[in-house]
């Protein structure tokens, strides 16, 4: 019963719905990185030198 469901299935779907996940990622981490400011990054940079 659960062989014929499976063999019904369709996935071949899924690797192009990875790929847009992937995309939509990567493009939202460009638009982050693209939008922070040289003050910030700075900060950010100083924070593993930072004594706390």
């Amino acid at each position: 019963m659960i062989k014929e469901v499976l063999h019904f299935l369709n996935y071949d779907f899924c690797a192009e719905i990875a790929l847009v996940l992937f995309l939509v990622a990567f493009a939202l981490v460009g638009i982050k990185t693209a939008v922070t400011s040289p003050s910030e990054i700075k900060h950010q940079s100083e924070i593993p030198l930072a004594d706390d």
